[in-house]
């Protein structure tokens, strides 16, 4: 996989957590600390694929 697929894929779990967290933040659908959590595992996988592909930020 190339690394621009790989940043993309990071992005893009990075982004889905930050929808559905803003979905619960906004009380739409489910309570905002469930969102907040959400965003966070999201958040947490994201930053562990950057690691795990040695992507770092400057690239």
């Amino acid at each position: 996989m190339s690394t621009n697929a790989k940043r993309a894929i990071t992005w893009l779990v990075f982004a889905g957590g930050l929808v559905l967290g803003i979905v619960g933040w906004t009380n739409v659908a489910y309570s905002p600390i469930i969102g907040t959590i959400i965003f966070v595992c999201f958040l947490v996988v994201s930053i562990a694929l950057r690691i795990l592909w040695g992507l770092k930020k400057g690239e």
